[in-house]
C-alpha cells in the first residue's frame, strides 16, 4: 500500500511540473526576449503576458524606467514570431491633417495588430 501511495505522488507530483514547464516555459522565453530588446531591461516589468501559440505571438504589457532613470509607464508590446517588438505608438495625435492622419494610421494599424495576434482562446 506505502509503495502505490508513493508511487501515486511521485507520478503526481512529476504531472504537476510538467504542466507548470508546458505553461510557463512560453511566457518566461517571451520575458528574456522583450527584455533583451529593450535600452533599460534590468529595470522591466512584465504583466500580463499571453503566448498565442496558434499565431506565434506573445502580448502583455511591460513598464520600464526611461534611460533618464523616470518610471516610463506602462506600455502594450506584440512580440512577434521573428522576434520582432511592436510597441504601442505614444505619438500624440497632433501637428497639421497629414501628420495628425499618420499617428492616426499607426495606431489604427497597431489595434489591428492587436486584434488579429493577441486573441485569448
Amino acid at each position: 500500500m506505502r509503495v502505490f501511495v508513493c508511487l501515486l505522488a511521485s507520478v503526481s507530483i512529476f504531472a504537476g511540473c510538467v504542466g507548470a514547464w508546458w505553461f510557463y516555459w512560453p511566457v518566461w522565453q517571451v520575458e528574456s526576449r522583450v527584455k533583451s530588446r529593450l535600452p533599460q531591461p534590468r529595470t522591466a516589468n512584465l504583466s500580463g503576458v499571453f503566448y498565442n501559440k496558434a499565431t506565434g505571438t506573445a502580448c502583455g504589457y511591460v513598464s520600464a524606467q526611461d534611460p533618464g532613470g523616470s518610471p516610463g509607464g506602462k506600455t502594450h508590446f506584440i512580440l512577434m514570431p521573428d522576434g520582432e517588438l511592436r510597441l504601442d505608438p505614444k505619438d500624440p495625435i497632433e501637428g497639421n491633417t497629414l501628420q495628425q492622419l499618420e499617428s492616426l494610421r499607426k495606431h489604427a494599424d497597431y489595434l489591428a495588430l492587436v486584434y488579429a495576434s493577441c486573441q485569448r482562446g
